[in-house]
């Protein structure tokens, strides 16, 4: 099965999302994904090297998804977990475990790994008509 068609599901202590496929979730977490990568091309890289520049954009992305969707599930989860502990700190913790890779599963709940998300990344960027 390809991994493009196989639902993704995102599941931290605070929220478990479904996705319909790595694509969507990708542009989920990255909106502006494919003006990023018309920069990246208008800029001169080759789009073998634009993959790479974007899954690490994908990964600094994707704490920004957490903070901008689920800010208040994640409050609500720091204030009954950690009622006596310095919230904002934990907030920090917990922010600093999550990962593209680590909480990010696909339906057989198999984790995605860096491979799973640049395959991904290749064909949109292959696909992309600049």
């Amino acid at each position: 099965m390809v991994m493009r068609d196989v639902e993704i599901i995102l599941k931290t202590p605070f929220v478990i999302q479904k996705f319909r496929n790595i694509d969507t979730f990708i542009l989920a977490i990255f909106p502006d994904l494919k003006l990023y990568i018309q920069n990246q091309l208008m800029k001169g890289n080759l789009k073998s090297d634009v993959e790479t520049k974007v899954y690490s954009e994908l990964e600094k992305k994707f704490k920004l998804f957490i903070i901008r969707n689920y800010s208040k599930a994640l409050d609500e989860y720091i204030n009954r977990e950690a009622k006596h502990a310095d919230k904002e700190a934990m907030k920090d913790v917990l922010l600093s475990t999550l990962s593209i890779t680590l909480n990010v599963n696909d339906s057989s709940g198999h984790k995605l790994t860096e491979t799973d998300y640049l395959l991904s990344l290749r064909n949109i960027i292959e696909n992309f008509d600049s």
